[in-house]
């Protein structure tokens, strides 16, 4: 044999013994092991997820299955009081014994558009609670003097930002506040428009109209930063106040019905709770006020004042309606048209 052969047949052949073919049937049984319990897991987690998912359909299921038994049971057990509220609301409007909000007596100095829209933004940084009103009022028409306008497109404000200026006071505010509000409303208005005699409502407008978006949302941006306390209620009554027609409002913007809410103001969610005992099971403040059927739902906030109004005038005949309704309301009690007129005190008459 040559060489070559004599070196293959000389190599060693490798035969497991007995303690390595064991080492080897473990490993695969523990791999096959751990294979199987990984799919269980997996099966396990998938078959948890898909629990879950159908366990959050059916809340989601059942939440809008009581939202609508909630919202028809009290469209149909209301369907007499929702009238004499609408009634009370439109009395009260037309009244015209409106609180002494500081937004509106603050206004109502004023004739010309611009001069009340002004004046409309100064009384956002008022307290709505307080004494001396009149007064504090009294010092803010001190300050803009005879022409809101011109004290605002003149930057009339930024004296009140300077030197010791600044933490004094004008009417209960700080002056820095003001300075700080006017400053940014003029910044945007100057430099969005090209025209300027066009009005802030105008401005607001045409940055709606170019961002596509509603205006409490450009009035939350403009006003981000500018130390303006209960914030969301007093936009929305800014909102009301400069877009509605009635009221003590001015109708001075043109603002879709949709985009006006109603100002939450402080015992608003009490009243609505007094007519309305469930409607945290309905959804938000805002669902269950526009299941009342008011034309606009910040006339909502008319049939509360109307009503704290009523209260003064004939406090047993509220007092009566309420714990009436409440005890039908809860005990599912139908009552006949008549026997709700027996309970629904009588609005005066102005």
């Amino acid at each position: 044999m040559s060489n070559g052969c004599k070196s293959l047949i000389a190599l060693p052949v490798f035969m497991p013994d007995h303690s390595t073919w064991k080492m080897v049937c473990v490993f695969i049984v523990c791999f096959v092991f751990r294979m199987i319990t990984l799919s269980i897991r997996v099966c396990a987690v998938k078959n948890m997820k898909k629990e879950k998912i159908e366990r959050a359909l059916r809340l989601q299921e059942r939440a809008e299955l009581r939202k609508k038994n909630t919202g028809e049971y009290f469209v149909n057990f209301s369907k007499h009081l929702r009238p004499w509220l609408h009634e009370l609301a439109k009395t009260y409007k037309a009244s015209g014994e409106f609180p002494l909000m500081p937004k509106v007596l603050l206004q109502s100095y004023y004739e010309d558009q611009r001069d009340k829209e002004v004046a409309v933004f100064a009384g956002l940084l008022f307290a709505e609670d307080g004494e001396n009103v009149v007064e504090r009022v009294s010092e803010f028409r001190k300050m803009l003097g005879e022409s809101p306008w011109e004290w605002f497109a003149n930057r009339r404000f930024f004296r009140l930002s300077l030197g010791r200026n600044q933490n004094l006071r004008t009417g209960g505010v700080m002056n820095w506040k003001i300075a700080r509000l006017f400053d940014k409303l003029w910044q945007e208005h100057f430099d969005k428009t090209t025209k300027p005699t066009s009005s802030i409502g105008q401005t607001i407008k045409l940055i709606a109209d170019i961002q596509h978006c509603s205006y409490f949302d450009v009035l939350t941006y403009l006003l981000t930063d500018c130390c303006v306390g209960n914030y969301e209620y007093k936009l929305r009554l800014l909102l009301q106040i400069l877009a509605c027609s009635d009221g003590f409002s001015l109708g001075l913007w043109s603002v879709a019905p949709s985009e006006l809410k109603c100002p939450l103001a402080g015992g608003l969610r009490q009243f609505l709770q007094t007519w309305f005992p469930d409607y945290r099971a309905f959804g938000n403040v805002d669902d269950a006020i526009r299941l009342f059927g008011f034309e606009v739902d910040c006339d909502f906030l008319y049939a509360y004042l109307g009503y704290k109004e009523l209260q003064k005038r004939n406090p047993k005949g509220c007092s009566e309606l309420a714990t009436a309704y409440l005890r039908w309301y809860e005990g599912g009690i139908k009552k006949k048209p008549y026997q709700w007129r027996e309970i629904l005190p009588e609005i005066p008459q102005k």
